[in-house]
């Protein structure tokens, strides 16, 4: 496993949180247009590529490294979604 490519999952992770409409709301307060939320999906989506990539060439079997891949994804997405219920709750009166 390379730690670059956990790195960048959640990165990705995180960028697609920020981009979704909940993310907008509570980190951008209702700023972002439908083209910038459209351009931080895109840009997560290459993270993620690039998380994928990173994963495939590390050291070990192709297939273990993306069966690897895919069970760090949920994690991933839970401490994304953590992260953003966190900072709702943290914005509440």
């Amino acid at each position: 496993m390379s730690w670059i490519s956990v790195l960048c999952g959640q990165s990705a992770m995180l960028l697609f949180v920020v981009a979704s409409h909940r993310g907008n709301r509570v980190f951008w307060h209702d700023c972002l247009t439908a083209q910038r939320r459209r351009v931080l999906k895109s840009c997560a989506a290459a993270v993620l590529l690039l998380s994928l990539v990173l994963q495939a060439v590390s050291d070990g079997t192709v297939i273990l490294n993306m069966i690897e891949w895919i069970l760090l994804a949920g994690p991933e997405i839970m401490v994304a979604t953590l992260a953003c219920s966190l900072r709702e709750r943290s914005s509440r009166p």
